[in-house]
């Protein structure tokens, strides 16, 4: 049997075409109530009923009709597609077996009720479609239909299934929305639940933590908590590190399908990459423990940064660059001033006397405000040598004449030297460049931010500085002026000039009122990117998460260069890991940009993982890199541990499938006709650019013409 439906337009107004229609049932009546000439009754009925017709049929076809037929189906391919994520595993009911278990059994139910009637076509599915013989945890990590859906949608014609029977707990903790991916399959997906809801769950959803801690200051953590308790149970909340615990928190149950907020704060104690794991308090019956555990990674710098400020004398300045830097609870700040008798005057630190080697020690950054290595003396110049070598930061403020060429002489003489002419007595102003642009961002709002560097103030005692070819140009004069701002890499570590004086201004400005605040953020945000150190190793190593989830592939990203920075290709790199345990394993990168070495591969199991890497090229080491990661035991899988009904209803629904329970595969299986399991064809005609139709409304009035000339009516 075919099946034929009607459309209108959604916006048609059937309204006032039904109206229309009575109208012209009238006006056709009408037409021929006359008596004289007198007609039969049948003539007088099939001239009103053409004239009727005719109308009506006009009225209707503005309304875009199409017409609908469906068609026999185009074939008998039905893919099954069991679920192999993790979830699987877990219990199908209490006291009973696996859930994988239960779906082997509904598959070899379908298989025997729909022989005969159906093409059994057999596939598995996780986080994308698999083979059936994958077992590899990290490659069932996560469950995610919709991508899978739609991954066969974008298969050639020929070989989609005509349907799909979907077996699965229901769990969706990843991919595509399964219900759009659905109806957009253009087959219907039937859908199995495999498993029954027991007991009940608590676990962590997830944890927040700061993109960096600094050691000895208090650093906020957030639990996310889960539970399927009564809404308000008293649930403890503890922060680990390594068995130790750090601090505990209590908050109530949200209830099923909420969340609660554990805040938490913690004071690390040592600089490193901090692991910590966030567990809720055990619950008798918990059908997931897997979950009551979530690591979180954090970053830990060494308590506060260190900055050293030599200044050749007091000026304005200083006084606005030791505003900015005093009021950020992160720096800790010593200036010393140098007297006209060469002594040197703390201003932190009163009574602090000469400055020495060891005044560098657990110092980021030193700022040279005009002075020159003479002032600092041999020992003192040959430490910051060795220092700004060894990753430090410094910030050279030219001040006036002689400017940046005080800075050519000593150990770092020929590092620092720039050829330069004297100064200029027209004053410069600034004009940040795109190299430059996050360092000099002024304001969050970037139009805002290049308007208050187009009215900033200029500088003076500017010399013309020729930059060389591996200097940065972060900031230069108007139109085509001198550079400004100058960084320059020294070993490990990095240099900044500022050529010119009166920068001190930029933090006032009468029309300005955030340009007290925009000169803060401008010193801070410099001071912090000189502290951190010039990757001058050749090698480098990331890892791409430095926390991975339990179960789910790692992901290293190594970049390689040669002595002057520039990317090397055609290198053979590989890595060896090293566990807890003294568990190893070896992995190789794949090239991948320029200069840039990429190595996935399936989790190596939780634990703190150290990565040794190599890139060697013809026989020739080219370099080595450490870094390191953490593998949580926590994972998507663990988390939605309970079947889910209504994702599976809902998938079935969208697609015109059907919706059961694995455990009655057999009888759901043989309900089913031929029609509902497999797709349905249809095709659609627009009536309304048919030229049948128009072609029929011609015929109807010509035939009612005719007929009335041939009775003689005008």
């Amino acid at each position: 049997m075919i099946g034929l439906s009607l459309h209108l337009a959604p916006n048609a107004p059937w309204a006032w075409l039904a109206l229309a229609t009575v109208a012209f049932v009238v006006l056709a009546r009408w037409a021929y109530a006359f008596r004289m000439p007198p007609l039969t009754t049948f003539t007088r009925r099939t001239l009103s009923l053409l004239r009727w017709g005719a109308l009506a049929l006009l009225a209707w076809l503005l309304a875009m009709p199409v017409l609908e037929r469906s068609l026999p189906a185009s074939g008998t391919r039905v893919l099954v597609l069991r679920d192999r994520s993790l979830s699987m595993e877990r219990p199908e009911r209490a006291g009973g077996g696996t859930r994988e278990r239960a779906a082997e059994r509904a598959l070899a139910e379908l298989r025997s009720a729909l022989r005969g009637r159906a093409r059994l076509e057999e596939g598995a599915f996780a986080s994308t479609l698999l083979a059936d013989t994958v077992r590899a945890a990290s490659e069932r990590a996560a469950s995610a239909p919709g991508s899978v859906l739609s991954e066969i949608a974008r298969l050639p014609v020929e070989r989609r299934p005509d349907g799909v029977i979907l077996l699965s707990d229901g769990a969706v903790n990843a991919g595509e929305d399964p219900v759009a991916a659905a109806r957009t399959l253009g087959v219907p997906v039937h859908t199995l639940l495999v498993g029954e809801r027991t007991g009940v769950d608590r676990g962590i959803a997830g944890v927040e933590a700061t993109s960096e801690a600094r050691v000895g200051e208090a650093t906020p953590v957030r639990v996310r908590v889960v539970s399927d308790e009564e809404r308000g149970a008293p649930i403890v909340v503890r922060l680990e590190d390594g068995g130790r615990e750090l601090t505990r928190t209590t908050v109530p149950a949200p209830g099923p399908g909420a969340e609660a907020l554990a805040e938490l704060r913690v004071v690390p104690s040592r600089a490193g990459l901090a692991l910590w794991t966030a567990l809720v308090s055990p619950l008798e019956g918990d059908t997931s423990p897997d979950n009551d555990a979530h690591g979180v990674a954090v970053p830990v710098a060494p308590g506060k940064l260190g900055v050293l400020v030599l200044s050749a004398g007091l000026n304005w300045d200083l006084a606005f660059l030791r505003r900015a830097l005093s009021g950020d609870s992160t720096v800790e700040l010593d200036t010393r001033v140098r007297e006209a008798s060469g002594a040197w005057q703390a201003l932190e630190r009163p009574g602090a006397g000469s400055v020495s080697p060891g005044d560098l020690t657990g110092r980021s950054v030193v700022v040279l405000d005009a002075v020159s290595a003479a002032d600092l003396g041999p020992a003192l110049d040959l430490g910051l040598a060795n220092f700004v070598r060894g990753g430090g930061g410094l910030l050279l403020i030219a001040g006036p004449a002689p400017g940046a060429a005080r800075f050519a002489s000593g150990q770092l003489g020929r590092d620092l030297a720039f050829r330069s002419s004297a100064p200029s007595a027209v004053p410069v102003g600034p004009e940040p460049l795109e190299s430059g642009a996050e360092l000099l961002a002024w304001d969050d709002d970037p139009a805002r931010g290049a308007r208050a560097w187009r009215e900033a103030a200029p500088l003076a005692d500017v010399s013309a500085l020729a930059p060389g070819g591996a200097d940065r140009l972060l900031l230069v004069g108007r139109d085509g002026g001198p550079p400004l701002w100058l960084a320059r890499a020294i070993g490990r570590g990095q240099a900044l000039l500022v050529n010119g004086t009166g920068f001190w201004r930029w933090s006032l400005d009468g029309t300005d009122e955030l340009a007290g605040e925009r000169g803060r953020r401008l010193w801070r945000k410099t001071i912090r990117w000189l502290a951190e150190p010039v990757h001058g190793e050749l090698l480098r190593v990331t890892a791409e998460r430095r926390l991975v989830p339990g179960g789910e592939p790692v992901r290293l990203d190594a970049l390689l260069q040669d002595a002057r920075f520039h990317p090397v290709g055609g290198a053979d790199v590989s890595a060896e890991l090293s566990g807890s345990g003294g568990a190893s394993r070896r992995v190789a990168f794949s090239p991948g940009g320029p200069g840039a070495y990429t190595a996935t591969f399936p989790s190596p199991g939780a634990g703190r993982w150290q990565v040794n890497v190599r890139a060697t090229r013809d026989g020739r080491e080219l370099g080595r890199a450490r870094g390191e990661f953490v593998v949580d035991r926590w994972t998507l899988e663990a988390l939605r541990a309970q079947p889910d009904s209504a994702s599976m209803m809902a998938i079935a629904s969208a697609s015109g499938g059907r919706f059961g329970v694995a455990r009655d595969a057999a009888a759901w299986a043989r309900s089913l006709d031929a029609r509902a399991l497999v797709r349905h064809r249809t095709a659609s005609t627009r009536l309304w650019e048919s030229p049948w139709l128009f072609a029929m409304v011609v015929a109807m009035l010509s035939v009612e013409w005719g007929w009335r000339r041939r009775r003689g009516l005008m």
